[in-house]
């Protein structure tokens, strides 16, 4: 079943070093972090509304129209609008200053992350990244949680400044995102967020959370320590992050898994990416002068997996 797979990773080029300008593009968006990207209030894909007021008003009145999430694919959502202040008020000019601001970084930003994928470099589908974004607009990512799987690795070319080209061949039974979290108190609010943008998503029972929206879309957390116990594969990739961006909208900051701890968790025989995504990886670590972390990598791994005690 996976050998069209394998023969399409075969014929791929191994990985190759980005340029310098692409390399020093994403390391400029990923440094920029997350700051003053989101407004947790006023989403910046709504609008600001300034309305006159009555004949000898003394002001204008000042409002915030935007969209409620619908559950189905086609339908933007519901229209509203919600009032701000008077457009006099210090306080809400200072508002308007501050939307006005995030959506043009956004609008810039957007324009580089578009020319990195011009240049080839991996990208979420629309759903994942819508589904990163609202993740990290709740600041899940710089406080709790941590991106895996093929996400995850998506986000490695820009890290090691490498030009990655893992097979597009789907895998069975992936979910559109999986994370980690180290506080299972914040599984309910991750529904909750999830919510935002679909409000059909629903809990499944098992030993991992899956939430799963009417259409299908699933996202699957994993509830781990620190890294305490590194004879658990989760806990063994998130006892090591780095900061990543993932290249949808204006390029999205995440905690990932440090990638030589990836390469290394197949000690654990179970990951979440496919042994074609594994290998390149493996390339892409040697290629950006990184074998000496990977060799460490892996004898943590051997030294905490159970198997190498026997």
């Amino acid at each position: 079943m996976y050998a069209p797979c394998f023969f399409a990773y075969i014929a791929l080029k191994m990985a190759r070093p980005l340029s310098l300008a692409q390399h020093t593009l994403f390391a400029d968006l990923l440094e920029q972090g997350d700051v003053d990207l989101f407004d947790p209030d006023l989403p910046e894909n709504g609008s600001i509304l300034v309305r006159r007021g009555a004949t000898n008003a003394l002001s204008a009145h000042v409002y915030y129209q935007g969209y409620r999430p619908s559950a189905r694919k086609a339908d933007p959502g519901q229209r509203f609008a919600s009032y701000l202040g008077r457009a006099d008020d210090p306080a809400i000019t200072m508002r308007i200053a501050k939307f006005q601001s995030i959506k043009a970084m956004r609008a810039e930003r957007i324009t580089a992350v578009r020319a990195l994928i011009g240049a080839g470099m991996p990208r979420p589908d629309r759903i994942s990244g819508r589904i990163i974004e609202a993740l990290a607009r709740a600041a899940l990512f710089r406080e709790d949680a941590v991106l895996l799987g093929h996400a995850a690795y998506q986000t490695y070319a820009g890290v090691l400044g490498v030009r990655l080209s893992a097979p597009k061949c789907p895998t069975p039974d992936r979910a559109t995102v999986a994370i980690a979290v180290r506080d299972g108190d914040r599984l309910g609010y991750v529904l909750d967020v999830l919510r935002t943008i679909d409000p059909s998503f629903t809990a499944e029972a098992g030993a991992t959370a899956t939430y799963r929206s009417a259409n299908g879309i699933g996202i699957a957390v994993t509830v781990a320590g620190r890294g305490e116990n590194l004879s658990d594969a989760t806990g063994f990739l998130i006892a090591r992050t780095v900061r990543a961006l993932v290249l949808h909208g204006p390029g999205i900051p995440v905690a990932v898994p440090a990638p030589e701890r990836y390469v290394a968790s197949a000690q654990f025989g179970q990951t979440l990416l496919t042994a074609e995504e594994i290998a390149e990886l493996t390339d892409g670590l040697v290629l950006a002068g990184r074998d000496r972390v990977l060799a460490e990598a892996f004898a943590e791994a051997v030294a905490g997996h159970p198997a190498s005690s026997r």
